[in-house]
Parts: structure tokens; sequence; C-alpha cells
């Protein structure tokens, strides 16, 4: 499959009044063209500033130190921030986030504000533009379209303004949808009925998605392809298949133990002892050691590479 982003050696940093936060710390990344890519790991392990780097959009206080972000063999991080407004962002890759609301105005209907989208990024004419908002509210499966796209923000529940941003989304026929933690806010039956018309999508339109989220029960349903997250850095790039059955990494293997599936007692679960470092003074070496109960002398001195053990599955770690 053709590779649509690829992220090489990113390094990302924020200026505090503590010292720089080592947020990003060689990221290496490969999004295949139709695929559900899952990129997971615990709270603060980088995952959200992974997101925000490739569309540009970090924080006043970030530095990139290094890499490359390459969208179809562009390098995006050349792009200057207007040059990405009119190229990239949005046209060719979107975003939806944890919350929905604060990304809709409360000011406006839903139709004025999917009409917007479309204005911005595809030249269509005004009579087919309502055409266009029906046909992607109906995609998402949210009922009553015609009436809907006349509501303002506050009417909908969370599940339906998060549906309304995909819709956004597919008006705008963008490349790659970047999703961050899109189900965080919303209760199970919702998430259900979202990961629900995810999948449909997936199926129907060939769509490329970058999932963000710490839930494994999501990445099981949803993704082809998972990468996992720790401290600033991939430890492990693998198959969904390979995630449950033959995780290498012993992050991921307590990451997948840590959580409760259908064989798996209470009694079995693992627990990762300690928490995430923080990355104003990260550990040396692979950032894990002093969480790793398989760690060796050389793992607090050196950073293991990224090294392919089977097709489509690669560890960083000294001891694999």
């Amino acid at each position: 499959m053709e590779e649509l982003l690829k992220i090489e050696n990113l390094q990302v940093s924020f200026s505090t009044e503590e010292g720089p936060v080592e947020a990003l710390d060689g990221v290496e990344l490969t999004i295949r063209q139709g695929t559900f890519h899952g990129l997971i790991g615990e709270t603060g392990c980088g995952k959200s500033v992974t997101g925000q780097a490739i569309l540009g959009l970090l924080d006043n206080n970030a530095r990139i130190r290094g890499g490359r972000i390459l969208y179809r063999e562009k390098d995006l991080l050349k792009l200057s921030s207007r040059q990405m407004g009119r190229t990239i962002r949005g046209k060719e890759i979107a975003m939806i986030f944890q919350d929905p609301g604060s990304s809709l105005n409360p000011l406006f209907t839903i139709k004025n504000q999917i009409e917007e989208a479309i204005c911005m990024f595809r030249k269509v004419p005004r009579e087919k533009r309502e055409g266009l908002i029906l046909e992607a509210l109906k995609q998402v499966k949210l009922p009553d379209a015609e009436n809907l796209m006349y509501r303002y923000p506050h009417q909908l529940s969370g599940g339906m303004k998060q549906r309304v941003m995909i819709a956004m989304m597919l008006a705008c026929r963008p490349q790659l949808l970047i999703a961050d933690e899109p189900t965080t806010a919303l209760d199970v039956s919702i998430q259900a009925q979202f990961i629900k018309v995810l999948k449909e999508l997936k199926d129907n339109l060939n769509l490329t998605i970058l999932y963000i989220t710490h839930d494994l029960a999501v990445i099981s349903e949803l993704c082809d392809y998972v990468s996992v997250m720790y401290a600033g850095r991939i430890v492990e790039d693998l198959s969904m298949r390979d995630l449950f059955k033959n995780p290498r990494h012993p992050y991921t293997t307590k990451l997948v133990n840590s959580v409760l599936g259908a064989n798996t007692t209470l009694d079995q679960l693992e627990e990762i002892p300690g928490s995430v470092p923080r990355l104003i003074n990260p550990p040396k070496g692979c950032r894990f050691h002093p969480r790793c109960e398989e760690a060796i002398a050389v793992c607090n001195r050196e950073v293991p590479l990224l090294k392919e053990v089977k097709a489509d599955h690669s560890v960083a770690c000294h001891r694999r």
C-alpha cells in the first residue's frame, strides 16, 4: 500500500519556566493510504502533540528541533502557516478533537458551518452546497438531516456534534483524518454508535485515519496498524493482530495485559509500576527503563532504535 504520510525523526520541545519539555524525541511513524492507524499510549506520552505537529497547530512556545513530516513526499515542516492553511489544513488533512463543542460556533447553524468549510476548501456552486451538506450528514447516520442542519450546536448531543464534525470533514473531502480521542467525552452507548459510523465510512469510502486514543477496545474495533508511544518516542509499530497476539516491547505487553478482556480475569491483570516520566528532564537511554522489569545495563545509557523484527512489526528495545 502507498505511504500517505511519513514522520521521520520528529523532535519537538516546549519552552516553560522550569525548562524545555522534550515532548517528542525522534518520532518515526508511517501511515498507509486507506488504512486506520492507531496511536496509543498513556496520557502525557505525546500522542496529541504528534497530531497537532502534522497540521502545524502547535502552541507558540513549541519549537520543532528536527525531523520531517512527509505528506505525499512533500515536507509539511517547510510550508509556511499561510501555505498550510491554503493547501493542506482542511483540504488534504483534517482533524477532529476530544470536545466537539469547542470546535463548533454556538452562534451559527450546522448548515452555516459546514457550508463555510465547503466554501473555504472546495469550489462548489451555491445551488449545490445544500445537497452536499445533506449527503455528508446522512453518511454519518444523523437522523432527520433535513431539519437537523438548521439546528444550533447546543441543540445536539455530544455524539451528534462529533458526527457533525466528521460530516464537515467528509464535505471537504480531505485524504487524511486525524481523530484525537474523539470518544473520550461520550458515554459508552454513544461511543458504540460513533465507532459503527467510522467503520462504515472506512469500508465505503476507503478513508485514511490516524486514530489517537488510550482505549485499546476502540483500537481493536477500528485499526489495521498500531504505533505504541511512550514518553515522546514510538516504541513499537505493529499490526492490530500482533498487538494482542504477539507484542514484543515490555511496555506494549504491560499495556495490553492491563486491560480486562474476554479471556482475562481480574487476577490476571498486570500493573505498570510508576508513572510516565516528566519530560523536562527525561531518563537517559530508553525512557521506559525506570519502570521496566526486564531492563539491563545498556538500557539506561543508549537509546534503542526502532528495528524490524518481522514484516509490519518493528520494536525499539535492546532485548528484542
